[in-house]
């Protein structure tokens, strides 16, 4: 692996999401920030004079849009990797990511470790590519193509670190709240959970569509989380413990 840090771009016209990201960014080890910018005409000035080997990317950039960057990497042949780490989430946007050949694809908000696994497959990625023999064999292909590890789960089908009865427990206390939205806090008294532990629960929720989670940042850039159920009936059937999740 190179001993050059890796030198990433984070273009972002939010305030606090810019200093989540440079926060995060300042926990990764090899990493150095070349430039911050706010807008589209200030990054492809920082691209046209420096090297960059990851753009940390928003889509929604002061009436521009973020992939317009992305195409000019495009036609310059440039070898740079682009996270886009926005709120665009509509298939359109998706679709035009992966035509466009982005690396990874975080909506916000997003939390440390995924903002990690995204960058970090970026290194491996590159450092891959330094040392490709001129025959590559099926090894180095899979670090190229392949390069995030599978996630882990159990026969249960939860990720790990997930129980199905605690699940089961918080599935119960969002229904005994008979409110249309709710907090991670909210569910602290009737599971006697730590924040930390509720809130992966309300993730995997999230992503497999049983909640809908917004947010908004407070005054330190934490992301305040706040959920609404989308599917009452699916999560009724979680209260059956010995019954495999989704």
């Amino acid at each position: 692996m190179s001993d050059t840090p890796l030198q990433v771009l984070v273009v972002e016209d939010d305030p606090m999401v810019m200093r989540l990201n440079v926060e995060y960014l300042n926990r990764l080890d090899d990493v150095a920030l070349v430039a911050q910018c706010g807008d589209v005409p200030s990054a492809l000035d920082v691209l046209e004079r420096d090297a960059v080997d990851v753009i940390l990317l928003d889509v929604y950039l002061r009436g521009r849009n973020g992939l317009e960057i992305v195409r000019y990497l495009q036609r310059l042949g440039r070898d740079t990797d682009v996270i886009l780490i926005t709120a665009a989430s509509e298939t359109e946007t998706v679709r035009a990511a992966r035509r466009l050949g982005v690396r990874d694809y975080l909506v916000k908000p997003f939390e440390f470790e995924r903002f990690k696994v995204a960058v970090d497959a970026c290194r491996r990625v590159r450092a891959t590519l330094e040392r490709l023999p001129e025959q590559a064999d099926q090894r180095d292909l899979d670090r190229l193509f392949q390069p995030s590890r599978p996630r882990q789960t159990r026969s249960d089908g939860l990720p790990k670190g997930l129980t199905t009865p605690s699940l089961a427990q918080i599935a119960q206390a969002i229904l005994s709240l008979d409110a249309e939205t709710f907090t991670t806090e909210s569910l602290i008294p009737a599971t006697g959970m730590s924040r930390v532990s509720v809130r992966k629960y309300l993730k995997y929720l999230t992503e497999h569509g049983y909640l809908s989670e917004s947010f908004h940042y407070g005054q330190v850039g934490r992301p305040s989380f706040t959920y609404r159920c989308l599917d009452m009936t699916a999560l009724q059937g979680l209260l059956t413990v010995d019954r495999p999740t989704p």
